[in-house]
């Protein structure tokens, strides 16, 4: 099983929230740009080093990083690793060899993806925890020969490292794994 960082009960707790999460989910407020939007979440609780936003979201800093943090609609580039609640890996920009670039706000990614990146600074690490109304909800998904690679309503984990923000590469961190 992937030590999350969580106790066993906790895990439920993750499951839980994601049902409240559902109800907020559509809680957005335009930004710059036609396309650009930011999800509106504060820090509901920190237990232990694990921080849950107000939408379901948790996450567990790592490593702080330096600098300034990411904001919405501002384009980053991330290494990241993604796994099932069982350790199960199912996708890496490490192995294609390859950091993933988008903006947070465009809607590009799962929600959840994209808020967890937002406060991050140069260098950082952190784990997102995120639950299925974040994530990928109860459709599940496959790879191009069909095998389910991620079930439905699956939690998923992400460990990733902030590699370049608003365009600026990062050139003093590692950039080999998150």
């Amino acid at each position: 099983m992937l030590r999350i960082g969580l106790e066993p009960s906790m895990v439920a707790v993750v499951l839980a929230v994601s049902a409240a999460a559902t109800a907020t989910a559509g809680c957005f407020e335009k930004l710059a740009g036609p396309n650009c939007v930011a999800a509106t979440w504060d820090v509901a609780s920190t237990i232990g080093d694990t921080v849950t936003t107000t939408r379901g979201l948790r996450y567990i800093p790592r490593d702080t990083g330096s600098g300034n943090g990411t904001a919405w609609c501002r384009s980053v580039a991330v290494n990241y690793t993604g796994y099932l609640l069982d350790g199960t890996k199912f996708d890496s920009s490490i192995d294609v060899g390859r950091a993933l670039v988008f903006t947070p706000g465009l809607g590009t990614l799962i929600d959840g993806f994209e808020q967890g990146v937002i406060g991050m600074r140069s260098c950082g690490t952190r784990r997102l925890i995120i639950p299925p109304a974040l994530g990928f909800g109860a459709k599940p998904i496959t790879n191009d020969s069909g095998r389910v690679i991620i079930p439905a309503n699956s939690t998923v984990v992400y460990d990733i490292r902030m590699l370049e923000i608003g365009g600026e590469p990062v050139v003093a961190c590692d950039s080999t794994g998150p």
